[in-house]
């Protein structure tokens, strides 16, 4: 499966491009629940007969319990359904996160240490090959993180120049590595220095709370869809209380898409 999903990756660009009507999910982090109860509300008859397409916008992995099974459903759901169900990848797709994180030690206490670990190699290796971002209708840009800095992508289309397979994007793609991390700047009384650093640098910061990628304004955001003829930026990659929130003018939507996250109550 890890094979054959990697193999149609890899037909498709690093930035997919998505008709409407599409219904997008944020981050799942292991919530396989919460995926069966997405399938019975969107695509109760099967994704095949649903006149929708999906389009998710990574962080499949870690944290929750499911994380194997939730994998293996939507590359089974993307092998049997290529042009319904549209998959990016977020930053926690990556083998050093979740090192850190749960996923690589779910795979083995499921699998036991061999096979555990071996499964654990192939679903990363099918992530490397796995999209960036994603564009809606030539108008809406959707990516995990966030707009990427103009030096490193001056237009979208230089997305599409991310070599593929990925597999430390952190070391081969600073472009790539801003689309997985960066996060819109927390609006309210920014410190002296952060908004000397943003008027500096074109609207963009370093991401201390994260500790590396950026931190971008509303005005890089509005720049950025400017000079790509977008109107809207719907992200994910962090935890909202219900589920979606409207921030920069409405000009971005960040979306979430795992309740109950890390035991918490949304």
């Amino acid at each position: 499966l890890c094979k054959l999903v990697a193999k149609l990756f890899g037909t498709e660009p690093r930035m997919l491009r998505v008709d409407s009507p599409v219904f997008i999910l944020g981050d799942l982090h292991g919530n396989f629940p919460d995926i069966c109860c997405f399938e019975r509300i969107f695509w109760g008859l099967g994704i095949h007969l649903t006149p929708i397409r999906m389009l998710l916008l990574g962080d499949y992995v870690d944290r929750g319990s499911y994380g194997v099974e939730l994998i293996a459903y939507l590359f089974a759901q993307k092998v049997r359904n290529p042009k319904k169900i549209f998959l990016v990848r977020g930053n926690h797709e990556l083998r050093e996160i979740q090192k850190n994180f749960t996923f690589q030690t779910e795979c083995v206490r499921k699998f036991g240490e061999e096979q555990g670990l071996a499964i654990w190699q192939e679903i990363n290796r099918a992530f490397d090959y796995m999209p960036l971002a994603a564009v809606v209708d030539d108008k809406i840009f959707c990516c995990h993180g966030g707009i990427p800095a103009p030096w490193l992508c001056p237009h979208v289309e230089f997305i599409n120049k991310v070599p593929c397979p990925l597999a430390n994007p952190d070391e081969e793609s600073s472009l790539a590595w801003d689309l997985l991390w960066n996060d819109p700047v927390r609006e309210g009384n920014l410190e002296e220095s952060l908004l000397e650093e943003l008027q500096e640098n074109e609207g963009f910061a370093v991401n201390r709370r994260r500790g590396t990628a950026h931190v971008f304004d509303s005005g890089a955001l509005n720049r950025f869809l400017a000079v790509n003829r977008m109107t809207y930026l719907i992200r994910a990659h962090e935890v909202q209380q219900a589920g979606v929130q409207i921030q920069m003018n409405g000009k971005m939507l960040t979306v979430f898409s795992s309740s109950y996250y890390n035991g918490g109550h949304n």
